[in-house]
């Protein structure tokens, strides 16, 4: 599970070192493969294999004739790129999914469970202070959607 964030610089050629703290959470079954997407609110999304199968099996049952999601599907794997980790635990982002997102040289790395999300910091910040609640009138209305403030995902 990736949880927490740190910030790290991109190399002149636009790779990152994966964090020790998110590293322990990529097991051998990744095979020492990433995909990066562009993600929701400005930030990139990066995926181990296994949990990009994962994905792609949701993105698999959406139905492509119906607007919204064949318009969703096309643009994310349009965006969508294949990572190898080299032995220096660096992945490699193209510029092109860099500039989207407005990331130059710091990157804020944040983990979001099955996935670590990059931002631009500023971004971030930008994102954060734009929600008209606080984070406590957030978690109330999300936690308590059933009395257990158990999520259903299915």
């Amino acid at each position: 599970m990736f949880q927490g964030h740190t910030l790290n610089n991109l190399d002149d050629k636009g790779r990152i070192i994966i964090p020790s703290k998110f590293r322990k959470h990529i097991t051998s079954e990744a095979n020492n493969l990433m995909y990066v997407i562009l993600g929701r609110d400005n930030c990139l999304w990066l995926y181990p294999s296994y949990e990009w199968i994962n994905l792609q099996k949701k993105i698999e049952n959406l139905n492509p004739f119906l607007k919204n999601e064949i318009a969703m599907i096309r643009q994310m794997m349009y965006y969508t790129e294949e990572c190898p980790i080299d032995s220096q635990h660096r992945i490699l982002i193209s510029q092109e999914l860099l500039q989207k997102v407005e990331i130059k040289k710091e990157v804020l790395l944040l983990g979001q469970i099955e996935k670590i999300e990059l931002w631009n910091a500023e971004n971030y910040d930008k994102y954060l202070k734009g929600f008209p609640d606080s984070y406590e009138d957030v978690m109330e209305k999300v936690m308590s959607k059933n009395p257990q403030g158990n999520i259903n995902i299915s």
